[in-house]
């Protein structure tokens, strides 16, 4: 009883009610003999290019908002939204309050509207004469419902399966389900004319690019290629592996209808659009990620960083065009960046702020783009934010930063790593970062030269470990009495001691020899860490190195002290000894003969 007074609820109005068993799986593979008839049926037919809009989602989910991204007034159409409304070519369709309801996209005008009862929209697709939409139907099935430009039902198709998002082209629509089957339906019979079988997740029906697309993750193209699909054949685009933060996806299971807010998943997207010619391709050799407030873009053929944008509120919809990317935030501005170097070709608002965000740039020209800082400026300003939320895109772009050979890179990871207010395990991958720069070393001497001291708001020791390492490896002889003084700063923490001892060793002289004689006094019988006891041996080792008769004499009086501890006499014996033996054997050792 509750599914026939919910067919009347629909129905009201409407006609082409049908109840073929289309979606059965006791199906044979045609080898695309089906699939190859409708596209011949279909001939030159190609997706009209769809609108270019923002469309938001307002209020306490009882608005949706929209602005044409050419430029102009936003517009609001005021209705209850249970579902994030799909752009779908010229129209955008929601759901809300038990209704469905299509809209002009361009002007929010109000094309039809019917209800629905209490099922929910998963998606929708249009052709610029009818739409179709999939909804969740009975008990976990769905209905598959063809609207006409007058809001009457000309087709309604129920199954007991997960119907995913569907696109409609020359009267037929194409319905993924199953994650792996696309049914192709004749609207004027409510027949199955074909079936496309492809060998990855499908969930989605989309046109884009002047064509028909099918994926989740993975993208296959409606062309000739097509009905090879079963066999591995179809024209397909994969998304490039690389490190992203968080679990970014291209889409999300299209059987599962999108709530009115954005989630920490609409957050963390991966944004891209195919390209209609071949080989096929990502427009613009460019693919999109966003991470709360952060957007990067990444070459599509080596899958470098190009360029990173940030915003002070958090990221919630977006799209990529032929040549541009677009972003939605919660203050409902819109911005639309240019796909090569990220500048901001324009900015757009939706008039208030908003929960969720869908755009479409299918046929977005490019524009003048405001000039952007290199890419190591770009990171630099990124790291900048303390939120915590944003840490893990933060680390990626750290590690992005740190490729770069740039000297203000080095700039830019001693400012994170001085700076108190980093968080700790960015200041750990910034400090490992540090260590093994081989650049701009005019920053890390001017670091080394400060010194914690509250009342001049030096609040955190500067990261003295690493650039010890960094400048030893640089031969670096103007750090030497910079990491002397840092020996005796009881600020600086053990390992910074150990490092900056060892550092010394490498890179001091003569010069250092009465800060090492002083950190040997104080510290051989009272090394209170393994590390602070590794940097009295290496104190030692640079006095026997280089610090005459007095380094010698004050590494054997630590020698002969009852009171040295015994890790650290063991130690600088064997040091010693090993420096006196090198000292025998360059004495024996004939020089070599002059060419």
């Amino acid at each position: 009883m509750k599914k026939l007074v919910l067919l009347a609820v629909v129905l009201a109005c409407g006609g082409g009610q049908t109840h073929p068993n289309l979606f059965s799986t006791n199906w044979s593979d045609d080898n695309g003999a089906s699939i190859a008839a409708v596209m011949a049926k279909i001939g030159s037919a190609k997706p009209a290019v769809g609108a270019d809009v923002a469309v938001g989602v307002a209020g306490n989910s009882d608005k949706v908002v929209g602005v044409a991204l050419a430029g102009g007034q936003p517009w609001t159409f005021a209705h209850a939204v249970d579902v994030r409304p799909t752009i779908a070519g010229s129209v955008v369709v929601g759901e809300g309050g038990g209704e469905l309801f299509c809209l002009d996209a361009t002007s929010g005008r109000r094309i039809w509207s019917r209800q629905v009862g209490p099922m929910k929209m998963r998606g929708a697709g249009d052709d610029g004469k009818t739409t179709v939409v999939t909804l969740s139907g009975n008990e976990g099935g769905s209905v598959l419902l063809a609207i006409d430009r007058d809001g009457s039902v000309a087709r309604q198709i129920e199954s007991d399966k997960g119907l995913g998002v569907p696109a409609v082209l020359a009267g037929y629509a194409f319905v993924p389900w199953s994650r792996q089957y696309v049914s192709v339906l004749d609207l004027s019979s409510g027949e199955e004319a074909a079936r496309i079988l492809l060998r990855g997740k499908v969930s989605h029906a989309f046109a884009e690019a002047g064509s028909l697309f099918f994926g989740e993750q993975d993208l296959f193209r409606l062309d000739d290629k097509i009905t090879g699909g079963s066999r591995n054949q179809a024209t397909h685009l994969a998304l490039p592996q690389r490190e992203l933060p968080g679990t970014p996806a291209l889409m999300g299971p299209g059987e599962e209808p999108l709530g009115p807010v954005a989630l920490a998943l609409d957050k963390t997207r991966i944004y891209a659009m195919p390209t209609a010619g071949d080989p096929i391709g990502f427009a613009g050799d460019r693919f999109y990620g966003t991470y709360f407030r952060l957007a990067m873009a990444f070459d599509a053929k080596t899958t470098k960083l190009a360029w990173v944008h940030d915003e002070p509120v958090d990221l919630v919809g977006g799209a990529a065009g032929p040549s541009t990317f677009v972003l939605c935030d919660e203050s409902g501005k819109v911005l639309v960046l240019d796909a090569a170097t990220g500048g901001v070709e324009r900015e757009l608002s939706l008039g208030a702020p908003i929960k969720s965000c869908a755009a479409q740039a299918d046929g977005l020209a490019g524009a003048a783009a405001q000039p952007v800082p290199p890419l190591a400026d770009q990171i630099s300003a990124a790291l900048t934010n303390r939120d915590s939320e944003m840490v893990s895109g933060q680390r990626l772009l750290l590690r992005e930063l740190a490729t770069l050979d740039d000297e203000s890179v080095t700039k830019t990871l001693v400012a994170i790593t001085s700076n108190p207010l980093t968080a700790p395990i960015l200041l750990a991958d910034g400090r490992r970062a540090l260590a093994a720069r081989r650049s701009g070393a005019k920053y890390m001497l001017d670091a080394l030269a400060h010194h914690y001291d509250f009342l001049h708001d030096v609040l955190l020791t500067p990261p003295v470990g690493p650039m010890a390492q960094a400048l030893a490896a640089m031969k670096n002889k103007q750090a030497a009495p910079l990491l002397a003084a840092h020996l005796l700063d009881p600020a600086d923490s053990d390992g910074d001691v150990k490092q900056a001892a060892a550092a010394l060793v490498e890179i001091g002289d003569a010069s250092e020899a009465p800060s090492l004689q002083q950190f040997l006094a104080l510290y051989h019988a009272a090394a209170e860490s393994e590390d602070v006891a590794n940097a009295v041996v290496s104190a030692g080792q640079a006095l026997l190195a280089y610090g005459g008769p007095a380094g010698r004499k004050a590494v054997d009086a630590v020698l002969a002290d009852p009171m040295t501890l015994e890790m650290v006499k063991g130690r600088l014996t064997a040091v010693e000894q090993q420096a006196d033996a090198q000292k025998a054997q360059s004495k024996t050792t004939p020089p070599a003969p002059k060419k």
